[in-house]
C-alpha cells in the first residue's frame, strides 16, 4: 500500500522496513548483528538511555553493524547546562573520531525544541547522520516542532506520536508523517513488539521502527539489599528473531 503526503507526492510503502535496536550492553551488540539494520547504542536504558561508555563504544565499531550513539549526559529532563552541552559537543567529536554511523541528540527549552543547543551539537557532527530522540514527545506542539527538525538538517525523528507506546499515538505520528512530507524521516519508537509492530504497519504509513527487545531479570538479593537495584534489563533474543522476521531481516 502507497501513500500520499500533502503535496500528493508517492510516500514509501509500508515495507520494506528499517528496524533499529537500542542497546546497552556488548552482548546485546552482539546479539542483534544480522537480525537489525542497525543499533542505537547508549547506557543506562531503565532511565531512557544515557551516552555510553568509550569501551561500549569501541566494542561497536568493530561489531561490523550501523550503530547511531545517544548522546544524553544525564536522566532527568532534556533541559542541558552550559556544561551539560560541552560535554554533549565532546562525546559527539569522540563518536565521529571512533568512525561510527551517528548521534542521536535532544534538547528542550520551555517546551520548545532548544535550537541554540541543537545547532551546536550538529555543528559537532558534521559528517554524521542525526537522529532527535524522543525529545519531541515532551514538546507543546510535537508537530509543528517536524518544521524546526527539518530546518535543522536533521535526519530522522524518532517518536512515539507523545503516548506512552506508539501503537497508542498513530494519529499524532500520522500528523507528524505528513508534516515531514518526505523531507525528513518519522521512526516510531517505545513499545514496538512483535504484537504492536502489525497494528503500526496497518494504521500508519511508517516506514522505521525502534525497539529495545528487552526483558527485565530480577537480581539475587544482594543487589537491592545493597542499593544496586532489584532488576536488570536484558535483551530477548527471541523477541528480536520476532521482530526481524516481520522486517524480513535474516529470512
Amino acid at each position: 500500500m502507497a501513500y500520499l503526503g500533502p503535496s500528493g507526492a508517492m510516500m514509501p510503502p509500508n515495507r520494506r522496513v528499517t528496524l533499529e535496536i537500542c542497546v546497552d550492553s556488548a552482548d546485546a551488540i552482539t546479539a542483534c548483528v544480522g537480525l537489525a539494520d542497525r543499533i542505537e547504542l547508549c547506557s543506562g536504558l531503565d532511565v531512557g538511555g544515557l551516552t555510553p561508555d568509550p569501551g561500549l563504544i569501541a566494542f561497536a565499531a568493530g561489531a561490523g553493524i550501523e550503530t547511531h550513539v545517544l548522546i544524553r549526559p544525564g536522566s532527568g529532563d532534556f533541559t542541558l547546562s552550559a556544561a551539560d552541552l560541552t560535554v554533549a559537543v565532546r562525546s559527539i567529536r569522540a563518536v565521529r573520531d571512533t568512525g561510527l554511523r551517528g548521534v542521536v541528540i535532544g534538547a528542550e527549552k520551555a517546551g520548545r525544541l532548544d535550537i541554540d543547543a541543537l545547532r551546536t551539537m550538529i555543528a559537532a557532527a558534521e559528517g554524521l547522520d542525526v537522529t532527535l530522540h524522543r525529545v519531541i514527545d515532551v514538546l507543546a506542539d510535537p508537530v509543528s516542532a517536524i518544521e524546526d527538525a527539518v530546518a535543522l538538517g536533521i535526519r530522522r525523528v524518532l517518536t512515539s506520536g507523545a503516548a506512552a507506546r506508539a501503537v497508542d499515538g498513530t494519529a499524532t505520528l500520522n500528523a507528524m508523517h505528513a508534516a515531514a512530507d518526505g523531507r525528513i524521516e518519522i521512526m516510531a519508537g517505545a513499545g514496538i513488539t512483535a504484537a504492536t509492530l502489525p497494528k503500526l504497519l496497518a494504521a500508519t504509513p511508517l516506514a522505521a521502527f525502534h525497539a529495545s527487545c528487552s526483558t527485565r531479570v530480577p537480581l539475587t538479593p544482594q543487589y537491592p539489599a545493597f542499593g544496586f537495584g532489584e532488576m536488570t534489563r536484558t535483551l530477548d533474543p527471541a523477541e528480536l528473531r520476532r521482530l526481524a522476521a516481520l522486517c524480513g531481516i535474516g529470512v
